[in-house]
């Protein structure tokens, strides 16, 4: 399998005509025919139906049709910033609930910077921002330590307190501490399986059991935190995110016997190329980061290393 192949076969799914995409990528016929076939070879499997009168992609083809959309997206993003004139772009990926909380004093910060760079903020899961470091698209990373990459020397650690939160008619009066089983008779708000709560929480509310109550799957943290607020059900999330809706009474926090660990926001790339600019930035990190945790003591923790 190769870059060239890939590329055929996505134009393929997208134009569904050899000579269509002969055309676009300045190839004969023959030649995208070659590819396709070379890169059914490297797999084993047929990724068109060629039973079929109509253009049809096979199982295989449209899972391999999925990551090649990814992978050319990945190069496409890679390519556009090396061209990027003297790289005066710098490109900052985010888990989501840093661009919610600290994220936000960041970018102020840099803005207000002499001779400011343009900077663009990539805001999503680990496993959005994950590839994206791999592929050296991004010149800076936040994620949480589940995405499986080395914290970089002499960073910090934010810790974001996760806790269970309800709108008060969803849960009714509290008296106690609620047990994980209490948990699992309250319609919920889940996590995909790629988010790094999935586990945590599906072990401790035993989800493989049977399931007395409703159970909601939000596909991103704000996706989840609005589902809450619109009494969907209860979910385990970094209380920070939805501070400002407790305080005003519009959800409780919800207290437990069992607590589930903090999610441990840090830096895990840092572009050496670009050493000056980056330590700057990096530096402005550490204040905002230190500064909005000082700000929200009751849920976020700010650790130096």
């Amino acid at each position: 399998m190769n870059f060239k192949q890939l590329e055929a076969f996505y134009w393929l799914t997208r134009l569904q005509s050899y000579q269509r995409v002969a055309d676009h990528i300045g190839l004969t016929q023959p030649a995208v025919s070659a590819r396709i076939s070379g890169l059914e070879e490297s797999f084993g499997v047929q990724l068109i139906d060629r039973s079929q009168s109509e253009f049809t992609l096979t199982e295989q083809g449209h899972e391999v049709a999925e990551y090649a959309e990814n992978f050319l997206n990945l190069s496409e993003t890679l390519t556009s910033r090396l061209k990027a004139k003297q790289k005066k772009r710098y490109s900052i990926g985010l888990v989501a609930m840093v661009s919610q909380t600290w994220g936000v004093t960041l970018r102020r910060k840099i803005a207000a910077m002499p001779d400011a760079p343009l900077v663009d903020f990539y805001a999503g899961g680990n496993v959005d921002l994950r590839p994206l470091v791999k592929s050296g698209a991004l010149d800076m990373a936040f994620v949480t330590g589940e995405a499986g990459l080395p914290q970089i020397p002499n960073s910090f650690s934010v810790l974001y307190h996760v806790g269970w939160a309800a709108r008060p008619d969803v849960v009714g009066e509290i008296l106690q501490p609620l047990t994980p089983d209490e948990l699992r008779e309250l319609p919920l708000v889940l996590y995909p399986h790629t988010s790094p709560l999935f586990g945590p929480v599906a072990e401790l509310i035993e989800e493989t059991r049977r399931r007395p109550s409703a159970r909601h799957t939000g596909n991103s943290l704000a996706t989840i935190c609005d589902m809450v607020r619109c009494g969907y059900g209860a979910s385990a999330v970094p209380l920070a995110a939805l501070e400002n809706d407790i305080a005003t009474g519009m959800l409780v926090e919800i207290p437990t016997t069992v607590r589930l660990a903090p999610l441990d926001i840090r830096c895990v790339h840092v572009n050496k190329a670009r050493k000056v600019q980056t330590e700057q930035i990096f530096q402005l990190a550490r204040q905002a980061a230190e500064e909005w945790a000082a700000a929200h003591p009751r849920y976020v923790t700010f650790l130096p290393h």
